[in-house]
């Protein structure tokens, strides 16, 4: 499957919903909205709705895309 990632550093402060590999070869997946992007650790900072923040290495995005509220 190939990765498609629609979310941009420019789309910060929008609702977005990732599908993500995690170290372990698990599949994570998160939807809130997106508060930061660390460039040095290619990283997307999402907050989820019940306040809890979720990192995600852009290298292990399998999907991204930007949600409707």
């Amino acid at each position: 499957m190939q990765p498609t990632n629609l979310v941009t550093s420019a789309d910060l402060g929008k609702r977005v919903s990732f599908q993500f590999e995690l170290p372990n070869g698990y599949l994570g997946e998160v939807a809130g909205t997106f508060e930061r992007w660390d460039e040095a650790a290619q990283t997307y900072f999402v907050r989820r709705k019940d306040g809890t923040e979720v990192r995600v290495p852009a290298r292990g995005v399998r999907f991204g895309k930007v949600i409707d509220a």
